[in-house]
Formats: structure tokens, sequence, C-alpha cells
């Protein structure tokens, strides 16, 4: 039996589009979290707002995002209300670096919350959590990575890496043969 391809759209084309459904991003996208949001490929608020679209296409996928979540619970965001907040996060410096992962994660985050209104400013609180925690999380991978790669080198396999250098006996012994050989010939 051979497997369909599957290929998954990403964010920015989900929230973009006009009809916004937001069980076709679930689907996709379930389960992201702040550290699926972090290793993420896709460009910053920052570098979307610079492309072709502009602020105007990123407004857009945010308010799409931040509606979709609001309808689980009793009301659902306004849109002027959504906009306020998508104009927020594409206004605040600090807030540029984010990407729509980050966005989805952080809707995620307000669904699981004891929230009972959902307002802009509960919002913009949960987002300004988040973005503490983004770079907390941030600094602690790139400081395991480094200690990884600082450490890590000189643990593992250290016969192999020794046998495999160019100073082992061995290699050595081959390397002086070969010398004297060429050098002979030059002499004769």
């Amino acid at each position: 039996m051979k497997l369909s391809n599957k290929v998954t759209p990403t964010l920015k084309e989900l929230t973009e589009v006009s009809n916004y459904s937001n069980t076709a991003v679930v689907k996709h996208y379930a389960g992201m979290n702040l550290l699926r949001a972090i290793n993420a490929t896709s460009k910053s608020l920052g570098l979307l707002t610079k492309q072709e679209g502009g602020e105007e296409l990123v407004k857009k996928c945010i308010s799409n995002m931040l509606i979709g979540t609001s309808m689980y619970f009793a009301k659902v965001l306004p849109d002027r209300q959504a906009n306020v907040v998508a104009e927020e996060l594409i206004a605040n410096y600090q807030y540029r670096q984010l990407k729509l992962e980050d966005i989805l994660a952080i809707c995620y985050e307000i669904k699981e919350a004891d929230i009972i209104n959902l307002t802009p400013a509960r919002i913009l609180k949960q987002i300004k959590d988040y973005v503490q925690r983004r770079d907390e999380a941030i600094i602690e991978q790139s400081i395991n990575r480094s200690e990884t790669h600082k450490h890590g080198n000189f643990d593992t396999d250290f016969d192999k890496r020794i046998k495999q250098s160019a100073r082992h006996l061995e290699d050595q012994n081959n390397a002086i043969v070969r010398t004297r050989t060429t050098t002979r010939k030059f002499y004769k």
C-alpha cells in the first residue's frame, strides 16, 4: 500500500485566508508549544511585515488566530479588539521577534488557562509572560548547546578519536616511512 505524500501548509497560508478555519490550524499544528515554536523555521513577525503582504497580512493572520481562540469562550472576540492586539504586537519592538507559531502556542495556552472572559488586556498579559519564558528558554537552549559542544566531544569514544588522529603511532610510522621513500628517490 502506497502512502500519500502529505504536504503540511504553512501557518501563514492557513491563517491569511478570508474564510479562516480554526479546525484546519488545529489539524495541522496540534500540540504547538513553547519549544516547538522556538525551533520552528518560519520567519518572525518583523520579517513578515517587510514582505509583499506587509503589516495588513500579519494583522489578519494574528486576528484570525485570536478570534478562533476566543470561540472557546462565552464571548467571541470582536474584530476590532483582535486588531488592537495585532497592532500592539506589530508596534512593540519586543514582540516583533515572535513567529506565527509563537502566537499559536500563546493561543493554546490561553485556551487551557483558567480564564472566564477573554479581553485584549488578558491576551497581552499572556503574551508578555510567554515572551519572558521564551527568552529564558532560548538562553537555556544556548547554554546547553554550548556545554554539549564543549564537553561532549571529549567524553565520547576517546580511543576512537585517538586512532583517527594523525598523531597515532601507526599513522605516524606510516607517514615517516612514506616520506623516507620519497626522499630516497632524490638521493639516488
